[in-house]
């Protein structure tokens, strides 16, 4: 896992972002999206809004997909092996770069075909404890033309990532980025890493 780690954190440093294949085992998937989809055909979603808990609103013309909101108590066998995961990353990350990672906050999305996300960045201005973005695709199979690519705004470089299942894309939260129109139904777990 040492490795694994080591290429998050360089492709951060170098780059700002850095996506990885296989971070999660085609098995992790499959349990992964098992888990959103009985809460999705629970009706255990909702719209997705803007803003953080003082200024939330939601904004059709701005961002469509629907997401639930995971509580460790509440987790699935397969949510709790992620978070597993996470927590071994964050405790390497806080040890060898001393982060100050000190909390966490995921949910899953589901961005039906013809769903978006504008552009924006993932900090909020009265509060910036999001320090880094991390989003796992979910989805059964994505080929090129089914859209609904992560863009990245790095600078006057625009840098699109296809949503490949199994991939983790990791970057700093305060980097804009927008999540295409899909064709496909697209299913992510996004989650931030925050400071104290």
């Amino acid at each position: 896992m040492v490795e694994l780690y080591e290429t998050l954190i360089q492709g951060l440093l170098d780059r700002s972002f850095v996506s990885v294949d296989h971070w999660l085992s085609p098995d992790r998937v499959v349990d992964l999206r098992k888990s959103l989809m009985d809460r999705y055909q629970a009706d255990a979603f909702h719209l997705a809004g803007v803003g953080n808990e003082s200024r939330h609103q939601t904004k059709a013309d701005f961002r469509s997909d629907r997401v639930h909101w995971l509580e460790r108590a509440k987790a699935s066998e397969a949510e709790k092996r992620l978070y597993g995961q996470i927590d071994g990353f964050v405790e390497y990350l806080n040890r060898t770069c001393y982060a100050g990672i000190q909390d966490s906050e995921f949910h899953y999305a589901v961005y039906e075909p013809g769903s978006f996300y504008g552009k924006h960045v993932d900090c909020f201005r009265q509060n910036n404890r999001r320090r880094y973005t991390m989003v796992f695709y979910l989805h059964e199979a994505w080929q090129p033309g089914d859209g609904g690519e992560l863009q990245l705004y790095l600078g006057d470089a625009v840098i699109p990532i296809q949503p490949q299942p199994g991939r983790v894309v990791f970057f700093d939260s305060g980097v804009p980025h927008e999540v295409l129109k899909g064709h496909m139904r697209r299913m992510s777990l996004t989650g931030w890493l925050k400071t104290g």
